[in-house]
């Protein structure tokens, strides 16, 4: 596995625009480093936004750290970009049988199971076992689902509570100036999601007077990804990935977002170039998300 590893790392290095980083992050979430998986996914679906199969990995790591809304996410993501992405549905089955909806899992199971896949096979056959039950199934953890017989079939004195589900902001102004308050740690941040024609997706952007000029600074940004693009091209450096400039007043990281937006996150020029990282990171995180909920 170390070596597999070392391998993929060295080819991603060599091409970072290339689509190495799916297997990669695949390793790394099956050697247990869901963290370093968890980035290696982020940063290649920002590149490659419109690839079902790095959705379906990144829906992987997101289940292996116990998240499934996240997980089913990106795998609902997968489905609308290949309808008939096999993988993704088997995932959603899962989640649908974590979720206590059997009447989902089992046509999500039945649409991906085959002859020789007898792990989806014996998930199936559990579902269908619960459903002529008729009874509340507690679902095993995610991981092993395909490989546990269900719980006792005894009648339950009354039904499973339904799931919570945590939602992300809906796409009304109001709600998306604050998608990226989560990720930010005091007043003298900001954090801006902008699309290609320079227009406010999510997030707030104040002046030194506190006067919000969001509108403005989106519309100065127009292009600003684009330009990038064909200057890396030029020099031959391949996909840009942040860019951080160092103001008189203000630190400013930009890196390239999911359907050719732009998020812009900015700080005091007292805050550390690491820490202006971080929070580039999150809010990427955060981007990725909420576009997710009201795409």
């Amino acid at each position: 596995m170390a070596d597999e590893i070392r391998r993929l790392s060295d080819d991603l290095a060599r091409d970072p625009s290339s689509l190495a980083f799916m297997p990669l992050a695949d390793a790394l979430r099956r050697a247990g480093q869901l963290d370093v998986a968890l980035r290696v996914a982020l940063r290649g679906l920002d590149r490659h936004p419109y690839v079902a199969d790095a959705h379906d990995v990144l829906a992987r790591i997101h289940a292996d750290r116990g998240d499934l809304e996240r997980a089913a996410d990106e795998w609902e993501m997968a489905l609308r970009l290949n309808p008939r992405h096999g993988p993704a549905r088997l995932g959603l089955g899962f989640v649908d049988f974590r979720r206590g909806d059997l009447e989902s899992a089992e046509r999500r199971l039945s649409a991906v199971t085959t002859d020789d896949d007898p792990g989806v096979a014996a998930a199936l056959t559990h579902v269908r076992s619960a459903l002529s039950a008729r009874v509340p199934v507690q679902p095993p953890p995610v991981e092993s689902v395909a490989g546990e017989a269900p719980p006792d079939t005894a009648p339950a004195s009354k039904p499973a509570a339904p799931p919570t589900v945590i939602e992300l902001p809906a796409p009304d102004p109001s709600k998306a100036r604050h998608v990226f308050a989560p990720a930010l740690e005091g007043s003298d941040q900001a954090a801006l999601l902008v699309d290609g024609d320079g227009l406010v997706l999510a997030g707030s952007y104040a002046d030194p007077d506190g006067r919000d000029v969001a509108e403005i600074v989106a519309a100065e940004l127009a292009g600003v990804s684009g330009e990038a693009e064909r200057a890396m091209r030029h020099l031959g450096l391949g996909a840009w990935t942040s860019m951080l400039v160092e103001a008189d007043r203000a630190v400013v990281a930009m890196t390239p977002a999911p359907l050719g937006s732009l998020l812009v996150v900015s700080a005091s020029r007292q805050t550390p170039v690491g820490l202006v990282r971080l929070l580039l990171d999150r809010a990427l995180t955060r981007a990725r998300d909420w576009l997710a909920r009201v795409a």
